[in-house]
């Protein structure tokens, strides 16, 4: 059973201050804010021998659920799912206040894992599987402990009854032009965070790219199903999300589309990784080393339709392949977190106020 929590994201901080929240320091609101959920949590946990945090969306989640408790009907899988931040600063807020009993935790705000790893709540044993030797060093690290349960692209979408044929996009570069004003909408960098953390982390982009995305008056929503609901029902044009959200969609209809972009596409290792002191540490080694494995990997690429680090499986059908993988120095994003932040708050202000 997956349960949504996006409405538990912290709402006991102000807007201000989920905005600050950065991987050294958590405000005190955060931890009261979670002792909240403490009862639904141990209640959802009760008659489960597996529990999942995972910023999937829900009928994703629910797709690799059913996927990993038909390898292995003896485990009853309970999951909360949240956008990458949202998920990462609940966890934390937990583990502070002592809590977050957790078995397996997946999100693709992967500057967040170097703090798990420095206040050891993550198992150091995951690169050594030999599962994960089939991963690519840049989809694993050894340091922050995690190996990528997904490598979702970055695909852009547009409306196919608002973008003529002769404007669809063509290159990353002209969507800070005049010719896309007020026709963008992206996801918060506050919620879901692995777009803007790619940008930031790129050499290719960086910030002058990020300052010219928000000041062309881009719409912020707070979730990439939100962002291409926009771009669906043709309130915005076009939108980045990743390739799983656009397949979906257009599959049950949408008038959308996938542009290829001329640079390449941009390639987030969505971390996924073990905890420490987790209820069911065996079931959890089971399900981890068969999710990264080829076996699993291949139901994340056919069934739950997102890309894989892994090069030995098939490639996910409807996304524009073969493409050049474009990737970020994600340590750059963590480090950087303080500058990074009151970055992206300053110039989402500055952009609101330009529309």
């Amino acid at each position: 059973m997956a349960v949504n929590s996006e409405k538990y994201n912290l709402e006991d901080c102000s807007e201000e201050d989920i905005m600050n929240i950065r991987p050294t320091k958590l405000l005190a609101a955060s931890v009261f804010a979670v002792t909240t959920i403490f009862a639904s949590q141990t209640a959802m946990a009760k008659d489960a021998n597996l529990v999942f945090y995972s910023s999937l969306t829900t009928s994703a989640q629910a797709t690799l659920n059913k996927a990993i408790e038909k390898q292995f009907p003896d485990i009853k899988i309970e999951t909360i799912t949240a956008g990458g931040v949202s998920l990462y600063q609940r966890f934390v807020a937990e583990r502070m206040a002592g809590k977050g009993k957790i078995d397996l935790l997946h999100f693709s705000y992967t500057p967040g894992w170097y703090h798990l790893a420095k206040e050891g709540w993550v198992k150091d044993t995951v690169t050594k599987y030999p599962e994960a030797a089939g991963h690519p060093d840049w989809a694993k690290d050894t340091k922050a402990h995690w190996v990528g349960l997904r490598a979702p692209s970055l695909q852009v979408i547009y409306n196919t009854d608002n973008v003529k044929p002769s404007e669809v996009p063509k290159s990353f570069a002209e969507l800070i032009t005049p010719k896309w004003k007020n026709r963008l909408v992206l996801v918060d960098p506050f919620q879901s965070a692995g777009l803007w953390d790619f940008f930031y982390g790129s050499k290719q982009f960086g910030e002058k790219y990020i300052k010219g995305l928000l000041a062309n008056g881009t719409l912020v929503q707070s979730r990439m199903g939100s962002s291409t609901e926009r771009v669906a029902t043709g309130e915005r044009d076009v939108t980045m999300v990743f390739e799983y959200i656009a397949i979906r969609r257009i599959n049950k209809g949408a008038k959308i589309k996938i542009a290829k972009m001329k640079e390449g596409t941009p390639v987030i290792p969505a971390s996924f990784g073990m905890i420490k002191d987790g209820p069911n540490p065996k079931n959890a080694e089971k399900v981890y080393r068969w999710v990264i494995s080829k076996a699993g990997q291949t139901v994340i690429t056919q069934q739950v339709k997102i890309n894989s680090a892994r090069t030995d499986v098939p490639h996910v059908e409807g996304i524009p392949y073969p493409f050049t993988p474009l990737f970020a120095d994600w340590k750059k994003v963590a480090d950087e977190q303080k500058h990074y932040r009151e970055f992206m708050t300053k110039h989402i202000r500055e952009g609101k106020k330009k529309k």
